[in-house]
């Protein structure tokens, strides 16, 4: 401070002897001079006065920036002793390696560790440092630790109004923690934004980032009138996904509302009814592909847990059967091999196309304790029998999508299956049942079998070989699959 003082003096000193020596030697001072003179003098003027919050008493700024944070922004502070003044881009005071602590009287807990937060003031008068006001503030380079239940005491506290000066967070991470403190998932932080909108009259919090190396948009707005009316809005374009959630709480505390998932082809519109442990919720109007789809289902936020029913009216079997590219990789970022969710979904379907070997099927989709499975699964043929999946488990190895599955198939009628074969007569041994075992690698569209068996016996090699040359993921191609039955059958000796 005192050596941006003795420069200025020094300079206005030079300025001044410049104009008597002129003025002496009987020249004027132009008026391109006196612009400048005045200009000069003016800029270090205001830099003078820019700085002059550097020379207040470091503990009253200390706990002014403190109290101003809490009461402005109900941000808690557990230190400002590394606090220092800037002056660019704009006047700010720069915290260094600071905690912010859960906005709770009788909760101390920490929430948020950060490397750099810049508080900036208004210019409005620095002579008088109590009328000093906060403009905005900048979170950099924070790593949140969030439960379930911070989660819910966010998603509450955006309720009430906010300042309309903003909080901005730029670089950072969120851990989100389950009920034993154990990190389930980590969102990455490139931007984000929370302030009230005054234009628009709502809360609104806005944060880009990534998470499982998916980058998203997420959105809040939060309106408090006579009722509480929020959306929310997830946004990742990679995935083709779009999730809104529109939904009004009633004085009595009550909460419904409207959800709309969009993905690869798929409408799903949800009515919905909240409370606080679980969301009860059923389909409106909703769509695969061109497919009306009906569905019902229960889901419990901490821990997530859903229990979904799904029916398919006329739908194409066998496009059940294909996995889009994108679920592909979705599935090998490892979402949803978490020992937090707990997933439970049964699918009926059924087709009405003749072409399909299958006319109905059941579905099943369990996950629980980071294990995926579709036990239970069963393919009907009403003329010739079941085909029905056990054993099965769904993993990642070496970055490819795995299936591991036992595949039985129980045969009702071999006369219809000979017949619907065009089997030949020497080849029509009675078969009551087959059980194959197979990986099927999704990501190369291969299948690798292990074993099988025909009415509980071992094939023999012959068999095995037929059986691995077919390699192709759609078991409802009517065509391909009676090709290979039929070299089963002719090698089968029973």
């Amino acid at each position: 401070m005192k050596k941006i003082i003795k420069t200025f003096n020094n300079l206005i000193q030079k300025t001044i002897f410049k104009v008597k020596n002129k003025t002496n030697n009987k020249f004027n001072i132009s008026g391109l001079n006196k612009v400048l003179i005045t200009l000069i003098g003016s800029l270090f003027l205001y830099i003078f006065y820019l700085l002059l919050p550097s020379i207040y008493d470091k503990t009253w700024v200390e706990k002014k920036i403190k109290k101003n944070l809490f009461s402005e922004f109900k941000i808690d502070l557990t230190s400002t002793e590394d606090i220092s003044y800037r002056i660019l881009p704009s006047p700010h005071f720069l915290i260094k390696d600071t905690n912010i602590l859960l906005n709770e009287p009788n909760n101390k807990k920490i929430i948020a560790e950060v490397r750099n937060l810049k508080v900036f003031i208004n210019q409005g008068n620095f002579f008088d440092k109590e009328k000093i006001t906060l403009k905005n503030v900048i979170i950099k380079d924070a790593n949140f630790s969030l439960s379930g239940i911070d989660l819910k005491k966010f998603n509450s506290s955006i309720n009430d109004k906010l300042s309309d000066k903003k909080i901005q967070f730029d670089k950072g991470n969120i851990f989100f923690k389950d009920n034993i403190n154990e990190i389930f998932a980590i969102v990455k932080i490139n931007d984000a934004n929370l302030f009230f909108d005054d234009k628009a009259l709502h809360n609104k919090f806005m944060l880009k980032g990534s998470i499982f190396s998916i980058p998203f948009i997420f959105e809040i707005k939060s309106k408090n009138d006579q009722q509480i009316e929020k959306k929310i809005s997830f946004n990742a374009k990679s995935l083709n996904l779009e999730i809104i959630n529109d939904y009004i709480v009633d004085n009595d505390g009550q909460a419904k509302g409207n959800n709309i998932v969009t993905f690869l082809g798929t409408l799903l519109n949800s009515e919905f009814k909240l409370d606080d442990n679980s969301v009860i919720f059923f389909s409106k109007n909703s769509r695969i592909k061109n497919n009306k789809i009906d569905y019902n289902g229960i889901l419990s936020i901490n821990p997530f847990d859903l229990d979904l029913k799904i029916d398919l009216n006329d739908n194409n079997i066998s496009k059940l059967l294909n996995f889009n590219p994108i679920l592909i990789e979705l599935l090998k970022s490892g979402i949803l091999f978490n020992s937090n969710i707990s997933l439970k979904t049964l699918i009926n379907a059924n087709s009405n196309e003749q072409k399909n070997l299958f006319q109905n099927s059941k579905i099943y989709l369990d996950i629980t304790s980071g294990k995926i499975n579709f036990d239970k699964t069963k393919f009907f043929n009403s003329d010739i029998g079941s085909f029905e999946l056990s054993n099965s488990n769904l993993f990642v190895q070496d970055n490819r999508l795995i299936l591991n599955t036992d595949l039985f198939f129980d045969i009702k009628n071999s006369n219809e299956l000979f017949s619907s074969l065009n089997t030949k007569k020497k080849s029509r041994r009675k078969i009551n049942n087959v059980l194959i075992n197979f990986d099927y690698d999704f990501s190369n569209n291969v299948i690798k079998f292990n074993n099988a068996k025909i009415d509980n016996n071992k094939v023999g090699d012959q068999i095995l070989n037929i059986i691995e040359e077919f390699e192709d993921n759609n078991l409802n191609n009517k065509v391909k699959t009676k090709r290979l039955l039929n070299n089963i059958l002719d090698a089968y000796e029973g």
